[in-house]
């Protein structure tokens, strides 16, 4: 499952992750294109987790509020629906949380822990003796899972209930060739 190099890494960093649930249509399958996926989810998933624990940072193991995922499968598309409890985006950062470069994380970390690489983080979950870097913080995964995602014929849409938490929706046209779908 993409969940499980979030998780760890968060594992990794933070000492703690959350739990994450599936719901919906559980044994669905369609057809994709491994690549986006293995790049898009595992930021989503990294998005929520590091939310989830910053905002409940006063919470261990069980007590941390779980990330939720729905799954929805129909005729023209599949859908993701990922679902945090990590305080949602702020009104001010909202509108800018696709763009490149833009980054929260100086909000709850300094800025000292964003000058290490970011390969550190999957460097040290294949080597666990390696130094830590931070799993977030350059201002690329969104934008970059957004891109993504159009390009798939899809689209990535972020709902943020300030003081709750965040649903982040991902749309992927079924690319099965009954239906008009993207460009190779």
């Amino acid at each position: 499952m993409l969940c499980l190099p979030a998780r760890d890494l968060c594992q990794s960093k933070f000492g703690k992750a959350p739990q994450v649930k599936i719901s919906g249509h559980v044994s669905a399958a369609f057809p994709y294109i491994l690549q986006p996926l293995d790049y898009i989810l595992p930021e989503l998933f990294k998005n929520a987790m590091r939310a989830t624990v910053e905002h409940h940072w006063d919470l261990e193991g069980s007590e941390l509020p779980s990330v939720h995922v729905t799954l929805a499968n129909n005729d023209v598309d599949f859908i993701i629906r990922i679902s945090d409890r990590g305080a949602g985006v702020s009104h001010r950062d909202l509108p800018h949380i696709m763009d490149y470069h833009f980054t929260t994380a100086s909000l709850f970390y300094g800025d000292d822990d964003k000058q290490t690489s970011g390969m550190d983080d999957f460097v040290s979950l294949a080597n666990p003796g390696a130094s830590r870097g931070p799993m977030h913080g350059f201002g690329f995964g969104l934008p970059t899972s957004l891109a993504y995602a159009k390009y798939l014929g899809g689209s990535l849409r972020i709902e943020s209930m300030q003081g709750i938490g965040s649903d982040v929706y991902l749309r992927l046209r079924h690319i099965d060739g009954t239906r008009e779908s993207f460009r190779i």
